[in-house]
């Protein structure tokens, strides 16, 4: 789900484009253990090149091995280990620990901004020169038809973590203050997700988790979007919204301006008029599609290497 189903569909989409007869895709419906990672190495013979897209590396050396680091969960400060420890489960902390075990079998680490290398080189800092910063390919998609609703799309699976049920009353009240009392709140969420006063907030609706295809004609149709997470290795909906000339709305951060980039409406969770100010920017703000920093092809075709 989530950012990694996101992926996948990139990836799927590029083989289908290309038809690249030299790429073969292993383990799609597996789940990591040890046996597998064993026989991930013993099924392919010799290959040029090996590229690891779950996070976890390899067991041992030989030929061009690539590790896809992109989940921050596994590159925790001490601090943020400390305040979150309660609300992860526990194979997280434990999977870390093989995750950052395996990244020293990779000769080229990938990462998809400047903020989860630094993740990774304070925790492991003999790993900085395998590290290269690569955005997450996003496909450029066609402009809506009609003009946007005046909605505002969260696309944020929730996890006790990422303080989603405070970020969404947040955005709710500031929607509720505005004056023209147009604009909707719509949460990528079900009712068993969200305390209740969300769930009957007049101007929040529930779509529920919707598979990719669904969710992107729900944001073609949105004004902007609403990406109030803080713990992130890249932040899909931030690429997107950039793509496709589309506001969104998300912590100032410069992890946020790197992957957004004019597309960004920050903002400061401890001030409430931050928000405010955020919001009406963005309902109002008029940008261009942006997508050559997340061009799929140029992304892949290095990634991959060139077609043979």
């Amino acid at each position: 789900m989530g950012g990694a189903a996101r992926y996948l569909a990139e990836l799927r989409g590029y083989l289908a484009r290309t038809g690249r007869g030299d790429v073969q895709v292993i383990g799609a419906q597996q789940r990591v253990s040890p046996g597998w990672l064993v026989r991930r190495e013993l099924s392919g013979g010799a290959r040029s090149r090996w590229v690891a897209l779950n996070n976890v590396g390899f067991v041992a050396r030989g030929g061009q091995r690539w590790t896809l680091l992109r989940n921050a969960l596994h590159f925790l400060t001490q601090a943020e280990e400390a305040t979150l420890k309660a609300t992860l489960p526990a194979s997280v902390l434990r999977d870390a620990v093989a995750v950052r075990l395996a990244a020293r079998r990779s000769d080229v680490l990938v990462v998809p901004s400047a903020a989860m290398a630094e993740r990774v080189t304070r925790l492991a800092p003999d790993l900085d020169r395998r590290i290269v910063v690569r955005a997450h390919p996003v496909s450029a998609e066609p402009p809506p038809g009609l003009p946007r609703d005046p909605a505002i799309l969260c696309p944020v699976l929730f996890a006790p973590f990422k303080q989603m049920a405070e970020r969404i009353g947040a955005l709710a009240r500031v929607v509720g203050e505005l004056g023209d009392g147009s604009a909707t709140v719509l949460v990528t969420a079900d009712r068993t997700e969200v305390p209740a006063p969300i769930a009957s907030h007049p101007r929040v609706r529930l779509v529920g988790r919707l598979p990719h295809a669904q969710l992107r004609e729900l944001r073609a149709r949105s004004r902007a979007v609403y990406f109030p997470t803080g713990l992130e290795s890249f932040g899909y909906p931030l690429a997107e919204a950039r793509v496709s000339g589309q506001p969104v709305i998300a912590l100032d951060t410069a992890q946020n301006r790197e992957v957004a980039g004019p597309a960004l409406c920050g903002y400061d969770p401890r001030d409430p008029d931050s928000l405010r100010h955020a919001v009406t920017r963005a309902l109002t703000a008029q940008l261009s599609p942006d997508p050559a920093p997340f061009d799929p092809g140029r992304y892949f075709d290095w990634l991959l290497g060139e077609p043979r």
